[in-house]
């Protein structure tokens, strides 16, 4: 059987040399057409990713300074420090509360969005749960021994009474684990219109809750 030429076969399929042009420039077109869009599809999930990833990152710096700035406070007040050194501190641990009460509602809507929801979701009632209630608690005990020392009372009572070591565990291991899942669930997809699964987002839940959900002793 003759081998019949590449050009032999494209006069007999008809095709002109117009066509063939066409034909490439075509292509080329549609070919360039999709790979920009996929790499800009890329680059957007991409930066989505590490748009959520900064928010728990801030989420996280946010946790670690009000807790470290509390128990500077607590550590104040068991050495029987100066007043003055638990004024400075006191006021740092205010600043640090109020930042991180500023930035409560953003970063239940920075949960939201990593979660992949529009409306209210469950792991933010975990939040005001596991991390939020607690991190109140410790609030609370550490302005109630405060303003005792300021007075001239027993403030390490008070420390005793309210569970301030139990408190001071639960929120770094729950802060931890909270955002460490949160963390995890911005990776970076290589399928359009997808987030975490539903399978995902409940082994999160699950993680959380072993590690959030204990009495304070």
């Amino acid at each position: 059987m003759a081998v019949r030429l590449p050009f032999r076969l494209i006069n007999e399929a008809g095709l002109t040399r117009r066509a063939l042009l066409i034909f490439t420039i075509v292509s080329a077109v549609l070919n360039g057409l999709v790979t920009a869009s996929v790499g800009a599809w890329l680059a957007h999930s991409y930066s989505t990713a590490q748009t959520r990833r900064a928010s728990i990152t801030g989420l996280s710096s946010l946790l670690y300074d009000r807790r470290t700035k509390a128990g500077m406070v607590v550590s104040t007040l068991r050495r029987n420090g100066e007043i003055d050194e638990l004024r400075v501190r006191k006021r740092s641990y205010d600043e640090a509360y109020i930042d991180w009460n500023k930035s409560l509602r953003p970063n239940l809507f920075a949960i939201r969005e990593v979660m992949g929801e529009n409306a209210f979701t469950a792991l933010e009632q975990d939040f005001e749960k596991y991390v939020v209630d607690p991190f109140s608690k410790m609030d609370a005990c550490v302005t109630r021994a405060y303003d005792l020392r300021i007075a001239g009372q027993d403030a390490l009572k008070e420390l005793e009474t309210c569970k301030m070591v139990a408190l001071y565990q639960t929120t770094l291991d729950c802060g931890a684990s909270f955002t460490n899942e949160l963390y995890k669930l911005t990776r970076v997809s290589l399928l359009p219109f997808s987030g975490p699964s539903e399978a995902e987002r409940a082994a999160a839940r699950a993680r959380i809750s072993k590690s959030c959900d204990r009495p304070l002793g």
